[in-house]
């Protein structure tokens, strides 16, 4: 199959690539390196440097003709959504449509879309599944949300097959690539350059951390049955960032007594858990990676590529 993979470059994005090639499907990949670096790109796959707001995409989409895409490139930073929510909507709304416009023009058959679970669904109170509501309380989860709700019409009007898939908090190795650095990834750089942890107020709050290449077994299982509708894609298992912290610590082989708590951020989400049952029931999908497991190959990553992190 012809997928295009946009965001290719990034931490999440370069790991569905080499899923992709593993398949042996026809890859190519579109980034504007922002986030993403180039050498996280496997030379297998066709790379072209653009960001998808350019007026070159239909061209490049018709040269391409991809069956799939994959759809990953994204503004990606929270705060810059709250503090320009025009450029937010630009980036990940508009740009999205013009990329399944000129996909659709050239016999596009399936849109894979990285949408967000604790952006769209909030504060749980437990694991939430997909019929949860829909409660965004800034611009970048409101985004998402928005382009689901295209994909599920560009279904009714258009015919298009698509995919929505709802992350819970992803983790693994090439996280550190420049600006994609969630929770994990400061934690491990910390430790790397022999640095105590700092976590935020008591550490109790509690996060659902996914590991990018089970993440990446998910993504292949919805292109390789054309999957459609939402799908949650999260372990269902809660960790707090109190054990977070004192598991990377061991990984490093730290005394976890060094942790050290600075003031709480205001408004931070206490609890994110997403009930990932219907991608097990309907994809035939099991996160596989238990997050000790995972945590200790994503620190040897960090401790092993420090020129790269």
């Amino acid at each position: 199959m012809r997928v295009l993979v946009t965001g290719g470059a990034g931490f999440i994005g370069s790991h569905v690539v080499d899923r992709c090639l593993q398949e042996g499907h026809e890859v190519a990949v579109i980034d504007n390196l922002r986030s993403g670096s180039r050498h996280q790109v496997d030379p297998r796959a066709e790379f072209i440097e653009l960001d998808i707001r350019s007026i070159r995409l239909p061209e490049i989409i018709g040269r391409l003709r991809p069956e799939a895409i994959l759809h990953f490139a994204a503004q990606i930073d929270v705060r810059v959504s709250c503090q320009d929510p025009v450029f937010d909507a630009e980036e990940n709304i508009l740009a999205t449509l013009r990329l399944i416009e000129a996909g659709l023009a050239k016999g596009l058959q399936h849109f894979v879309f990285a949408s967000s679970g604790g952006a769209i669904y909030g504060e749980a109170s437990g694991a939430q599944s997909e019929a949860h509501p829909e409660v965004p309380i800034n611009p970048y989860g409101v985004a998402k949300l928005a382009v689901d709700k295209y994909l599920h019409a560009y279904g009714i009007q258009k015919g298009l097959a698509s995919a929505s898939l709802r992350f819970s908090n992803v983790y693994g190795p090439r996280q550190g690539a420049r600006g994609e650095a969630g929770v994990v990834a400061v934690f491990c750089k910390r430790l790397r350059d022999h640095l105590p942890l700092r976590v935020n107020g008591d550490g109790t709050q509690t996060r659902d951390f996914v590991f990018a290449p089970d993440l990446a077994d998910a993504v292949s299982r919805v292109l390789k049955q054309r999957a459609t509708g939402v799908f949650n894609l999260g372990t269902g298992v809660e960790t707090s960032i109190q054990e977070l912290a004192t598991a990377l610590c061991h990984c490093a082989e730290m005394d976890p007594a060094q942790i050290e708590h600075a003031t709480a951020i205001p408004g931070e989400q206490r609890r994110s858990l997403l009930d990932a049952s219907k991608a097990i029931r309907e994809l035939g999908w099991t996160p596989s990676t238990a997050v000790q497991a995972g945590l200790a190959q994503t620190y040897e990553w960090f401790r092993t590529h420090r020129e790269e992190a």
